[in-house]
């Protein structure tokens, strides 16, 4: 059977299958027994492996935290494809079911839709054809579905220490054509003590942001001893963009809501972080804040004020969003995400984080960071990949740098490929993320053809 005919017969499958991942609301949560990132977690690797199971294809599940799905039984895996089930937050501004796949028009609508719950489906239906209706392949060929790529893959940490990795791996998690640098990521937190400068006026409390990967959309405070007209009068002057609401509570109190556009950190430019602009709203209100302003100014996403400003010609400009935020008076906690580019390190921006917070009377609290990923373009497995995306697309390809972060960062030798099209933006992370109809028949159609590819190219 042809592969198109394949995928338009199967659609309504797919599209069903689809539908019940996205139902799991699988956001990690804390551990139970048996379930190391959440009950939701486990469900949906469960659901992923009963379905792999229905199709024919031999599966495992370790230790309830990453699946493994293999074609090819009895041969040794040489070629891997790494996917996750976890999602992040639905977060607020949907006017979509987050948590269903809803077919509008050409696109279908749901939290996982283009991360990484599509990909996947695409994957196992990939594997179905290949058992099905091609010849026997003459390499092993292994999916590996996680359950905790959003909030540090110490799913994969763990199998790694455990199990080995096929030598030939990818994920469809980034772009197409070929993502073969990523950059670095650091992840920063700090604290400070904040003081009323008048009597009667203060921020009793505020927070914003739920994942650290996530620009935030919504964020609030409660403040007391401001007029009314004290309030509007900061909104006129605070930042265009984000939305500002003031309730009531009594006793002197306003509840100000920031609403802005959530979007993936990577790409903090194409969100507009309620946290920064609710911070620009107090600082208004409370000198105090302006400290805070001053190293987070609303719409700056290159880490200018912080000192950490760097870019380079391979993987481009470091980017930095405050994406967690945490205030009950008088203490102040914050966590920033920042990406940066091949030639910086995360030992020498520790350094420059550590002189500008000390100078503004901040604590670090917490820092890690993860260095660059670069595979060469001249790889086998970039040039076939690239060869494969050319030949559907009709179109000349050359492999890419991505903020994002995948489940390929660190394997040496591992891209990522898909599933997100050149020019496109399927919401990631932000209110109704999509995939269109058509790029969803795309990816099964060239996840066939890559393994199809890579099984022909391997030597060994």
């Amino acid at each position: 059977m042809e592969i198109r005919d394949f995928i338009d017969l199967e659609f309504g499958g797919m599209l069903e299958c689809l539908d019940r991942l996205i139902r799991i609301p699988s956001v990690r949560s804390s551990a139970e027994p048996g379930a190391p990132f959440g009950k939701e977690a486990r469900r949906v690797l469960e659901e992923v492996l009963k379905t792999a199971s229905e199709m024919g294809l031999a599966i495992r599940n370790y230790e309830n935290q990453m699946g493994i799905v293999d074609l090819s039984d009895g041969l040794e895996p040489a070629i891997g494809i790494l996917c996750h089930a976890d999602v992040v937050p639905a977060g607020t501004g949907w006017i979509h079911a987050p948590y269903r796949a809803t077919l509008d028009g050409d696109k279908i609508y749901g939290r996982g839709a283009i991360d990484d719950k599509g990909p996947l489906v695409s994957v196992l239906y990939a594997m179905k054809y290949l058992k099905d209706f091609c010849p026997p392949l003459r390499h092993g060929v292994r999916l590996l579905v996680g359950t905790d790529e959003e909030c540090g893959s110490q799913d994969l940490s763990s199998y790694r220490q455990r199990e080995s990795l096929p030598p030939i791996i990818f994920t469809p998690d980034a772009g197409y054509p070929v993502i073969n640098t990523e950059k670095g990521r650091a992840v920063a937190s700090f604290l400070k003590t904040l003081r009323p400068s008048a009597p009667g006026k203060m921020v009793e409390s505020a927070s914003g942001g739920g994942a650290v990967n996530a620009v935030p959309d919504r964020a609030e405070a409660l403040v007391s001893g401001f007029s009314a007209e004290e309030l509007y009068a900061a909104a006129a002057r605070s930042p265009s963009g984000i939305r500002y609401d003031f309730t009531p509570e009594g006793g002197g109190r306003y509840r100000i809501l920031a609403a802005g556009k959530s979007a993936h950190a990577s790409a903090p430019s194409t969100g507009e972080n309620a946290v920064t602009g609710l911070i620009a709203l107090l600082s208004l209100l409370e000198p105090d804040w302006e400290e805070i302003a001053a190293l987070f100014p609303h719409g700056e996403t290159d880490g200018t004020s912080l000192g950490i400003s760097c870019a380079d010609s391979v993987s481009g400009a470091l980017t930095a969003s405050f994406d967690v935020l945490s205030y009950r008076a008088p203490d102040f906690t914050g966590t920033f995400d920042i990406r940066f580019p091949l030639g910086q390190t995360g030992g020498t921006l520790l350094q420059l984080l550590r002189k500008t917070l000390d100078a503004g009377g901040f604590a670090l609290k917490g820092y890690h960071a993860s260095e660059p990923h670069h595979t060469p373009p001249d790889s086998l497995l970039v040039r076939t990949l690239l060869s494969v995306y050319e030949e559907a697309s009709g179109k000349p390809a050359k492999a890419l740098a991505t903020g994002g972060g995948t489940y390929a960062h660190g394997i040496p030798g591992a891209v990522a490929f898909g599933p997100e099209v050149p020019g496109d933006d399927n919401h990631m992370h932000a209110a109704d993320e999509f995939i269109r109809v058509s790029d969803f028949k795309l990816n099964t159609e060239l996840m066939i053809r890559a393994v199809s590819k890579l099984d022909e190219a391997l030597t060994f």
